[in-house]
């Protein structure tokens, strides 16, 4: 079986799979279509500051419905956060058993597969390599919780269309198109690209609601083309947050790798 967090962090990105994503044909990546984004050349100051979701601890029951073109998988998702330190996920397949659970970090990422008896233990430099995209843990968590995953932006560079601010940033081999949306500055769009593989993901976010101070896509719509070693790969995810809430009181994270379990590669 084969595992994918994307992201975002993307990312990204986050999803993950029981199945592999299917393998698209080409022979020439270069000629796959991508969706261009037209951006306006003239640029101004953004004299606001971009709102960031204030909460030490968040908690949600996911959906995520995850797709490659030939094989559509569905998972329920106990998601917990404890904001820029540590995602968990303790994921579902249909048949309501645990399957996976999740570990992120700052620096690497645990992956149980109590199905199989096997885990997984990832640095973000490895799954770069694994997927032909630059994954860190702030993309994932931007991913999730639909903010920003680079803070950093220069103000006074600011591109504008009709209803969208776009901050253009640029962190290693990512080129990172925010859409921020004018009257609330929620991001809405975010373009990521790889610039050294080529692979590129689109996230969409809808159906804000409030949350505590601030505004919480419940809905986030992944589209992610990517390449590595072995070819191209297409594949959308679906995620839909339900009963979301903030707490300034300690979440658990429960994570123990059974002494009998497999490491995989």
């Amino acid at each position: 079986m084969k595992y994918f967090i994307l992201a975002v962090g993307i990312i990204t990105l986050m999803a993950a799979s029981c199945r592999k994503p299917k393998k698209l044909n080409t022979s020439n990546p270069k000629d796959t279509t991508v969706t261009q984004v037209v951006i306006p050349k003239d640029t101004f100051v953004l004299n606001k500051e971009i709102p960031s979701l204030d909460f030490k601890y968040l908690s949600s029951d996911t959906k995520i419905d995850f797709t490659d073109g030939t094989n559509d998988s569905k998972f329920k998702v106990k998601m917990r956060i404890r904001k820029d330190s540590a995602v968990w996920l303790s994921m579902q397949a249909n048949i309501g058993v645990e399957g996976i659970r999740i570990l992120a970090t700052k620096d690497s990422i645990q992956m149980i597969n109590y199905q199989e008896k096997t885990y997984r233990v990832l640095s973000y430099k490895t799954l770069s390599e694994e997927y032909g995209f630059d994954f860190t843990y702030d993309l994932l968590q931007g991913v999730l919780i639909g903010e920003m995953p680079i803070k950093r932006f220069d103000k006074g560079n600011v591109l504008r269309d009709t209803n969208f601010y776009i901050v253009r940033q640029r962190e290693k081999f990512l080129n990172v198109d925010n859409y921020l949306n004018q009257k609330n500055l929620k991001l809405e769009k975010l373009n990521v690209k790889d610039s050294n593989t080529g692979s590129v993901m689109e996230m969409l976010y809808s159906e804000f609601v409030a949350l505590g101070t601030g505004l919480f896509a419940e809905k986030n719509n992944i589209d992610l083309n990517y390449y590595n070693k072995k070819g191209f790969y297409k594949i959308k995810i679906e995620i839909d947050h339900k009963r979301t809430k903030i707490t300034n009181e300690a979440l658990d994270f429960p994570f123990r790798i059974p002494s009998k379990y497999k490491k995989m590669d």
